[in-house]
């Protein structure tokens, strides 16, 4: 009996022993605590916002410039076709400058990028926000993908998002993760973007630096090693007044096909609808406070055939005939009315 006392006892002894140097030689537990650093910021008058120059920027101007510096170079090539509406419209709405470079990481500047959430356009407006900001989507256009309305639909709400938290930082943090998503972290913290970067989804928190070590180089590539061909374009505006296919617009007006299709990647199967807004490319100009544009579209060079009137005919019926306008005939011919005479010779405009 004693014996298995013992044996008992020294079964106790050694279990002991074993959780002892189970214990001592398992890694303690490690806590990590954030902490907050002030970070520094660009002293130079060619920036409009506040530019942050601390590891997390340097990090991803790092990156930009040595791993995905084709992305930067082909994002900002891209640039040349809406950055010059880009900025007019910010300025129109009161934004910095600056912010003219979001889409660099919002969509490579591409208006047919598309988020795996289903966020689409130059912008990456989700269908809701959109809608909110006046954008339409139906089967026929989708103007998140229209460079000039979605840039307007961008301005009023970064404008709506500045109105609430009075700080850029916070405003391209809420940007891409929601006003609400913010706000709730900024109640037990100071009302900073640094402060609470800890807090914000993967996503937001690599946002902001993202965004401003692109902007550090955009404004600057060739210090970088990424050389931009400049050709910047602006946009003008006009609406169809029947409904028509880009492609025969490009080739009456002999603009470039690519160019144009990349302007109005709002056009469902590239068909405009009477009355939809169309985004032409122009030369842009400006003189004093007047912004002058002169429209990439070359004159058509007109031949003329000549053509002598005959019984029973008319402006009309002479310009069906040959399919022009009456207005063309009246304009190349000085006409001051609508009569013609048996004889007279016309001439006739033909493209």
């Amino acid at each position: 009996m004693r014996g298995k006392y013992k044996s008992i006892a020294l079964f106790t002894v050694f279990l002991f022993f074993l959780s002892f140097i189970n214990l001592s030689c398992s890694s303690k537990k490690k806590y990590t605590y954030y902490t907050y650093k002030e970070p520094k910021y660009y002293k130079s008058g060619k920036y409009k916002l506040k530019i942050p120059y601390n590891s997390e920027v340097k990090s991803y101007i790092r990156y930009y410039t040595r791993k995905d510096s084709k992305f930067i170079k082909n994002a900002l090539e891209r640039a040349n076709l809406y950055l010059p509406t880009i900025k007019k419209i910010f300025k129109q709405y009161g934004l910095p400058e600056d912010l003219a470079y979001l889409p660099i990481i919002e969509s490579g500047f591409n208006p047919y990028a598309r988020s795996s959430s289903g966020a689409i356009g130059l912008w990456q407006f989700l269908p809701q926000t959109a809608r909110r900001f006046g954008l339409t989507i139906n089967r026929y256009i989708d103007e998140r993908k229209d460079p000039y309305k979605s840039t307007i639909a961008a301005a009023k709400y970064l404008k709506y998002l500045y109105s609430i938290f009075k700080d850029w930082e916070l405003v391209l943090a809420s940007y891409n993760c929601g006003e609400g998503c913010i706000q709730r972290r900024l109640r037990s913290s100071k009302k900073s973007y640094w402060h609470i970067r800890h807090k914000l989804p993967d996503q937001t928190r690599e946002y902001v630096p993202k965004f401003f070590a692109a902007l550090i180089i955009a404004k600057n590539p060739a210090k970088y090693g990424i050389y931009v061909r400049k050709r910047p374009i602006y946009i003008v505006r006009k609406h169809a007044k029947v409904k028509f296919h880009l492609k025969k617009l490009a080739r009456r007006y002999r603009l470039d096909y690519q160019t144009l299709k990349l302007l109005n990647a709002h056009l469902q199967r590239e068909i405009a609808l009477k009355g939809v807004g169309i985004n032409l490319p122009s030369k842009r100009f400006v003189y004093e406070k007047q912004i002058m544009t002169k429209p990439i579209v070359k004159k058509v060079s007109l031949r003329y055939k000549t053509y002598k009137v005959r019984e029973g005919d008319t402006l009309y019926r002479i310009s069906k005939k040959f399919g022009t306008t009456v207005e063309k005939l009246m304009k190349v011919n000085n006409l001051k009315s609508y009569s013609i005479q048996v004889g007279q010779i016309l001439k006739i405009p033909v493209e």
